[in-house]
């Protein structure tokens, strides 16, 4: 009989062959919850960021179910709810084929945008889609990313890190916020990230592409509202509007940091200093990006990609073509100012850089 497992990782290789960003058993905290330690009320089985066609993120939510009995209105109304929640697009729910699933339950789901199947459908489903082999070779897995997840099992002081990233940051309002609290989470920790440990390597990696999914999310925004702004400071300006929740909420916080400072004893400079770290290093990554957007929603995948390479210890990103380059060049772009800007030991950035730059390497010369 296939397990829970199973069909969370059948989910998961499904959606990485379309180049998804995908994250297993997230999960799911109130937003308003009255407790000072978070409790999760439930949990999404498989969760998948697609890039559009007009630069943003679709939302897709996965619903695995082994049980015998199951219920498919019941899901469908259950994964919905979610989906309204996390303002999600699509969903998929995949059970056990122990009975057959009523037309009418296919087409209710169909009416909410949600993939009613059964294991055996969904081999035909999934070859469909992935045509024509289907997506049964990737190697993506609910247990390679948990490798990566409790790796706090072994380091414990990178427990909060680690929750934040595989749990906490998915319940944000919107994706925008992960750039400033993505940095946040990671400068509470620099000091213990060691780069002669290939776990700490391969985490890093990880917490940039999580870190990269806000940035597409940016760069979809100021491209979509500005195209190409024609000088930095014109760049400055839509930056700060976007990533601080408009100009009244960034001028707000701006007036809080000076006062702040102020009290402290501190020189804040011009008021309305406020800024990401390395800010300059930061609109010359948007800057870069803006150059080719649609590849920006493709940095988080490579730097999954590669964390896993680093973690398990294959060739990185062995299966990137010369087609890549660009993207890798990115993603490299990407890695340099996240640990920058987090302040991770200077060695951290330069072992990742000369992964990048050795696999740009081979692919110009196998292309030559």
């Amino acid at each position: 009989m296939i397990k829970d497992t199973d069909q969370k990782d059948m989910i998961c290789r499904h959606f990485a062959a379309q180049n998804y960003y995908v994250q297993p058993e997230v999960a799911v905290f109130y937003k308003g919850g009255m407790h000072e330690i978070r409790k999760p009320i439930t949990d999404i089985d498989v969760l998948a960021l697609r890039p559009s066609l007009d630069l943003r993120w679709e939302l897709i939510l996965a619903d695995c179910k082994t049980l015998k009995g199951q219920s498919p209105a019941n899901r469908i109304l259950w994964l919905r709810g979610l989906m309204e929640y996390f303002s999600a697009s699509s969903g998929i729910i995949l059970l056990q084929r122990t009975q057959r699933i009523e037309n009418e339950h296919k087409l209710f789901a169909a009416s909410l945008q949600i993939n009613l199947l059964d294991e055996v459908e969904f081999d035909s489903f999934d070859k469909i889609i992935v045509y024509p082999i289907g997506s049964s070779q990737n190697n993506l897995s609910v247990n390679s990313i948990n490798g990566l997840r409790f790796i706090h099992n072994k380091y414990q002081n990178l427990k909060t890190f680690c929750e934040y990233i595989y749990s906490y940051a998915w319940n944000e309002e919107n994706r925008l916020q992960l750039i400033r609290k993505v940095i946040g989470e990671a400068q509470t920790v620099y000091q213990e990230i060691d780069p002669n440990k290939t776990e700490h390597l391969a985490l890093t990696l990880d917490a940039t592409g999580l870190f990269a999914i806000g940035l597409a999310e940016c760069v979809g925004m100021i491209f979509n509202q500005y195209l190409q702004p024609k000088t930095l400071n014109e760049l400055d300006n839509a930056l700060k509007i976007i990533i601080w929740g408009g100009k009244s909420q960034y001028d707000l916080l701006a007036k809080l940091r000076h006062e702040i400072l102020i009290t402290k004893g501190r020189q804040p400079g011009p008021e309305g200093a406020l800024s990401l770290p390395f800010w300059d290093r930061f609109l010359n990554l948007v800057r870069n990006m803006l150059e080719n957007p649609r590849l920006c929603f493709y940095i988080p995948q490579i730097m999954r990609e590669a964390a896993l390479d680093v973690y398990h210890g294959r060739d990185f990103l062995a299966n990137r073509t010369k087609e890549d380059l660009l993207l890798i060049k990115f993603a490299m772009l990407v890695s340099n100012y996240f640990c920058k800007a987090v302040s991770f030991p200077s060695q951290t950035n330069e072992m990742l850089e000369k992964k990048f730059i050795k696999k740009q390497s081979d692919l110009i010369h196998k292309a030559d």
